[in-house]
């Protein structure tokens, strides 16, 4: 997977402030994100705030993702409501798993697709096997089982990830 603005490694965006440029301050701090299983869309940010605690912040309210911070149009973006979605930070540490529960790797770091960032989306994994780290695209996740904490890979791409 390439390394460019369009693609960031979700370890890179995990407490970013969340920023307000016509104000200039800071409301919080990204710790999680909501996405769809099965189109993998992110809907939401989770920002932790000092006042409020854990609040949502939907994509269409995020103006850029730069750097060192997520700048949104205004505070009235965030929302106390959290959506009931798989929450990003959940992926972490699973299990892949391939043809006949054969266990490939565990997944080290999530990579979202983030431009633009209304359309941002979970675009793959990177699984450590051993001492080595592999990349994968969600395209061939057949879905996520919470029961054993696992991701399931299709059985083509399992074996190419052998």
């Amino acid at each position: 997977m390439e390394n460019n603005q369009a693609i960031r490694k979700w370890s890179e965006m995990y407490k970013l402030d969340v920023f307000v440029p016509g104000e200039g301050k800071s409301l919080g701090k990204v710790e999680d994100f909501f996405f769809k299983e099965g189109s993998n869309a992110v809907y939401a940010l989770c920002v932790s705030t000092r006042l409020h605690g854990d609040m949502s912040l939907p994509v269409t309210g995020i103006v850029a993702i730069e750097k060192d911070r997520v700048a949104i149009r205004n505070a009235q973006m965030l929302a106390r409501a959290l959506p009931p979605l798989g929450r990003g930070q959940q992926l972490l540490s699973r299990k892949v798993v391939g043809v006949k529960d054969r266990e490939l790797g565990t997944v080290k770091d999530v990579v979202l697709a983030i431009n633009p960032p209304v359309t941002m989306r979970v675009a793959g994994f990177e699984m450590l096997r051993g001492s080595s780290l592999l990349s994968f695209s969600s395209e061939v996740v057949s879905h996520y089982n919470d029961d054993d904490n696992s991701i399931r890979v299709y059985d083509q791409s399992a074996k190419s990830l052998r």
